[in-house]
């Protein structure tokens, strides 16, 4: 049997029959071997008995191919001690390993303070005030209320400011410490796996393990990961909600009600947008029936209030959507007992906000353009907060198509020739205000946001050819995904300004200045309200396309563009369909 000694600060002495091996050691790390000339126990084969006696170590202290530590003495230790057997997993790795899995399956663009929503809607100082205090009294003090509820509802109709409250709420909760997770939807921003529930569950569960309050459930979270080596990733939503979620919550129930001072809340935005996943066999002749997105909205409410139901754990789950039927639905009836309905209407006085909203813009658009002090008239501001009948989307709009492209302080010219100013663009949209009062439509609450729609298209050089790219845009492939901006220009432009000729026109609709790094992705839109409007023949009036118009014109486009490169002496032919993702073909 070895004896080893390890003196505080000093060198490592590992005695064997054979002789001494003798080690520095770093930043007070005890690494402990058996000597390769020692004796070999008949009980463990290449494996040592050791007698271990460490004192006043500042580091942990680790044993290799060590079958058995006899009558270790420790002593006065501040590190830890970890025997790593041969042909034993070291859990480091497989803990390593689950982590790489959980980060493979979630969806990073979906957390609130992501990269991907640097530029996403958020409250203005001193606006949407009673709604955001009524929601932080319920994150805070919601179990005092007569009927406590575990849940809130936050609704609305399209436009009406939720995703810019909710991403508010996230903010003043992550700096409270109470933001315990969330995720954000999107249908027509951002990266595909925000589109689905595939990302939901591993994404909520790894900013749980992260939170300061919940870092004892780490190990819970990653070690079935580990077990099954990422096959949980693959099962059903409920069986990986209860596998990394709920079981690593209630193994440590008790430490969360030490830990937890406040409530803690999960954030959930846009769940409307959700959208169906689609499943396939590799079998192509076995029929799969076609999901709904509402089935899958209603899947994912159903772990909510599983969660809920549970008051071991110290949740709060606030999630916001459009008044849809089947989320309603849930809410009316299984829901009903758990959740506290918010609906965004004129009792939160909208208007006072989109006007704060109106008056802090338009003051960045005069320094920018050198308008005088002025302007607007307060009439004017009046107008236009009464046309966005509490819709926050269209005031948004407004602003973004007075001010024009971005970082540009040129005037543009409109389709007659004329400047385009700021102005001018503003006296265009105040002249639509009888255009639509004095219409048929005053049942449409959308009408405003509608004729403001109508109108920047109507401003494009082509407004034909821009309906075709932006409908194009939405076309969806065999992969259920809208094809990559680098795609499009590929196969649709006949001339390498054309995109910026048929899109240019519309930035205050959607980004249409790209960075390199976004050209891998589909295109994406300020706000789901305009995707509605174009792909809604009622609502776009003469501008519509059906979609066999639409994907005619692609494919005619896309052997119009072949046939140029074929004739280019510059170009390989098989460039463009080397290039060109088979989903392409089949949309």
């Amino acid at each position: 049997m070895s004896n080893l000694v390890v003196p505080h600060l000093d060198k490592v002495r590992h005695s064997g029959t054979a002789g001494i091996n003798e080690l520095e050691p770093e930043s007070g790390e005890v690494v402990v071997e058996p000597s390769p000339s020692g004796p070999e126990p008949s009980n463990s084969p290449g494996q040592s008995n050791l007698t271990l006696i460490v004192y006043h170590n500042d580091g942990p202290v680790i044993t290799n191919n060590v079958g058995h530590v006899d009558n270790a003495n420790l002593g006065t230790n501040y590190g830890h001690m970890d025997q790593r057997a041969p042909g034993i997993q070291n859990r480091t790795g497989s803990t390593k390993d689950a982590l790489n899995y959980l980060i493979a399956n979630m969806a990073p663009g979906a957390m609130h303070d992501s990269k991907e929503r640097c530029d996403a809607p958020k409250c203005m100082e001193e606006t949407r005030v009673a709604v955001q205090e009524e929601i932080m009294n319920w994150i805070d003090d919601g179990e005092r209320d007569f009927q406590p509820k575990r849940i809130m509802w936050v609704t609305g109709p399209a436009g009406t400011g939720k995703t810019a409250v909710l991403g508010t709420i996230a903010d003043s909760c992550k700096e409270k410490g109470t933001l315990a997770a969330s995720f954000f939807f999107s249908a027509f921003a951002g990266s595909a796996n925000r589109r689905t529930k595939r990302c939901f569950v591993p994404t909520l569960a790894y900013q749980l393990m992260g939170h300061r309050d919940l870092k004892g459930i780490r190990q819970h979270v990653l070690s079935p990961i580990a077990e099954d080596k990422g096959i949980i990733f693959t099962k059903n939503l409920k069986e990986q909600f209860i596998t990394i979620v709920l079981n690593p919550l209630l193994s440590r129930v008790g430490e969360l009600g030490r830990n937890t001072q406040a409530r803690l809340v999960i954030i959930i935005d846009g769940l409307d947008e959700c959208d169906a996943e689609q499943y396939q066999l590799q079998d192509s002749s076995k029929h799969v029936p076609i999901r709904r997105k509402e089935d899958d909205q209603r899947e994912i409410l159903s772990l909510l209030l599983l969660a809920a139901n549970n008051h071991s754990i110290p949740f709060r789950i606030l999630v916001d959507s459009r008044p849809e039927h089947d989320i309603y639905d849930f809410f009316a009836n299984e829901g009903k007992g758990h959740t506290r309905e918010l609906f965004l209407d004129s009792k939160y006085d909208p208007e006072s906000d989109i006007a704060l909203f109106y008056k802090a813009k338009f003051s960045i658009i005069r320094r920018r353009f050198k308008l005088p002090e002025d302007w607007p008239k307060e009439e004017a501001i009046f107008t236009l907060v009464r046309n966005a009948s509490g819709q926050f989307i269209y005031a948004a709009t407004v602003v973004r198509y007075i001010e024009g492209a971005p970082h540009s302080t040129n005037s543009a010219t409109d389709i007659s020739g004329q400047p385009s100013t700021p102005h001018r663009r503003l006296e265009r949209i105040l002249s639509l205000q009888s255009s639509w009062r004095h219409g048929n439509n005053l049942h449409n609450p959308l009408e405003a946001l509608d004729a403001l729609y109508r109108l920047v298209l109507d401003s494009c050089p082509d407004p034909e050819l821009s309906m075709k790219w932006l409908r194009a845009t939405r076309q969806l492939g065999q992969t259920n995904e809208p094809p990559p901006v680098r795609v499009l220009r590929l196969v649709l432009g006949t001339s390498p300004d054309e995109e910026q000729y048929a899109l240019g026109f519309l930035s205050s609709l959607l980004p249409t200045q790209l960075p390199e790094e976004s050209l891998k992705r589909p295109y994406s839109f300020y706000h789901k309200s305009f995707l509605d409007f174009i792909e809604d023949e009622t609502r776009c009036g003469g501008r519509y396309l059906t979609t066999g118009q639409v994907r005619g014109w692609m494919t005619q486009r896309f052997f119009q563009t072949l046939d140029q490169r074929e004739s280019s002496t510059c170009c390989n032919p098989a460039l463009l369909t080397r290039s060109t993702p088979k989903t392409f073909f089949q949309f």
